[in-house]
């Protein structure tokens, strides 16, 4: 299974939000739509960088700064430093580099347009779905209610 077979299941909505917004505001944005990852991106409307939970946490909360007046661009991962995967890239290869790398969320790109973001949680959901839909098949097998 490809990158873009999950997002053609999970839909490819990105969420984002401009460098020069709160990490309040950020917060706001990732609490309502139930994700842990925004693009960030700049006035000229260009990605600038990515804000997960973990960078707020690390970056924000635990060094007791204020969100209200900090700013995103503040804490976020550069572009120069987002990991990025390919549409093409499959769950194993996506899988690898996030347990690597110690990340959750990986942007995708087809060739330089971001065309959505998969999380670990979006890839362990589909690799139980491909193993369930193994077992069931060895099951009519083994039973007989599968032709040989």
């Amino acid at each position: 299974m490809k990158a873009k077979d999950i997002l053609n299941t999970k839909g490819r909505k990105i969420f984002s939000i401009l460098e020069d917004a709160t990490v309040s505001e950020a917060i706001t944005e990732l609490t309502n739509n139930k994700i842990g990852l925004l693009i960030i991106k700049s006035s000229a409307d260009a990605i600038s960088g990515v804000l997960s939970e973990r960078d707020i946490v690390r970056k924000c909360i635990y060094p007791k700064k204020d969100p209200v007046s900090m700013k995103v661009k503040e804490i976020m991962t550069s572009k120069e430093n987002i990991v990025v995967a390919a549409e093409s890239d499959d769950i194993q290869s996506m899988m690898n580099t996030m347990t690597e790398k110690k990340i959750r969320h990986i942007p995708i790109f087809r060739e330089r347009e971001l065309c959505g973001i998969i999380s670990i949680g979006d890839i362990i959901k589909n690799l139980l779905e491909i193993k369930e839909y193994e077992i069931k098949t060895l099951i009519e097998y083994i039973s007989g209610k599968y032709p040989a």
